[in-house]
């Protein structure tokens, strides 16, 4: 097999994902026909819908990997971790798409949009709780906002129990990113590379959190300096053959993602398809 060549595959990938673009940038979400399987998964949870999860990923999927092809193009420079940290961002959000759209189930379906209620809500409550609020009158409506939060809370732990959880779990529930990225990948990947997506996720990670050992990584040896006090200086470097692979992993992913979409939010017995 000839060796991939990612001079020429960044360039495809980017025009797909220009095409995504187009779907992603209106003012409302697309057309969920209300007799497809997505628009019967809605029903139940109006304030909590799988559509909303799923346009999410989608849509976060779609910018972070359009702005990391962007960046490489206008400034034709590798930088060593941005481009990682940006897609990164892209892998969960296509990640989560796959993982909230996959199960045959609406039970389970409806129980992972709750999940990212729960996370998305949890995680809102954090940042009110953490506002400064300098005068009483802010303190008062920095805690009514709080007080919204607990209420969705309770609202979204009442709808599990119409799934049929036991009270007190469903406000609970928290996404796991690392066991999302997994399952997606069993979705949308061949088994030789499946556990790609794992491993740039575990990489991006350390970009992220500006953590030494990922930079380590991208060390060569003519980038070693040799200090006069026993000390190494080095510089990380990044090219298209480490980049290209991550983005490639985050394209599959929301073109998964995007099937997926598509087969359930058309009512495919009055569209001819």
């Amino acid at each position: 097999m000839a060796e991939m060549n990612w001079n020429v595959r960044v360039p495809r990938m980017d025009e797909i994902v220009r095409s995504w673009e187009k779907r992603t940038s209106g003012s409302a979400p697309e057309r969920i026909d209300p007799g497809s399987s997505l628009g019967a998964d809605d029903r139940l949870f109006p304030e909590f819908t799988v559509s909303s999860a799923a346009w999410h990923g989608l849509v976060t999927a779609v910018e972070h990997t359009g702005f990391t092809f962007t960046a490489l193009s206008a400034t034709r420079t590798m930088y060593p971790s941005a481009y990682y940290t940006v897609l990164r961002t892209a892998l969960l959000g296509a990640a989560q798409a796959v993982w909230v759209l996959a199960p045959a189930s609406r039970e389970e379906r409806q129980k992972r949009a709750l999940t990212i209620a729960a996370t998305n809500t949890a995680e809102r409550r954090k940042f009110v709780n953490d506002l400064p609020a300098a005068t009483d009158e802010l303190r008062v409506l920095r805690d009514a906002e709080a007080a919204k939060q607990e209420q969705v809370l309770l609202d979204i732990d009442a709808a599990a129990q119409r799934l049929g959880y036991q009270a007190g779990k469903g406000a609970l529930w928290r996404v796991n990113a690392t066991d999302v990225i997994k399952k997606a990948a069993v979705v949308a990947l061949d088994p030789p590379v499946r556990d790609a997506p794992l491993m740039f996720w575990r990489m991006t990670s350390g970009h992220v959190h500006g953590h030494a050992y990922t930079r380590w990584l991208q060390i060569e040896r003519e980038n070693i300096l040799q200090g006069t006090n026993g000390t190494s200086w080095v510089r990380a470097t990044a090219d298209l053959d480490e980049v290209g692979p991550v983005a490639a992993a985050c394209v599959m992913l929301t073109s998964t993602a995007w099937k997926q979409w598509d087969e359930r939010r058309i009512d495919h017995r009055t569209s001819g398809v």
